[in-house]
């Protein structure tokens, strides 16, 4: 609890929060990058649900992944 709240103090979120967006911010490079398909980059972002990452994605980013790979 101690590293949480000083952790919360320096980044301003929480630890679980912070690395969730990095994931979602990494998986939206790979998508990006066109190498990838969808489910590659969340696989390769640690996402094993399918349907969880894309309910995330789109929390995140207001656009499906899908969409996001169509607008490359």
């Amino acid at each position: 609890s101690y590293f949480r709240i000083i952790f919360r103090n320096i980044y301003g979120t929480s630890p679980r929060k912070y690395i969730n967006e990095l994931r979602l911010s990494h998986s939206k490079e790979l998508i990006k990058s066109g190498m990838y398909t969808v489910a590659e980059a969340a696989e390769l972002s640690g996402y094993i649900d399918m349907s969880y990452f894309s309910r995330e994605f789109k929390k995140a980013f207001g656009i499906c992944p899908s969409d996001c790979r169509k607008n490359i």
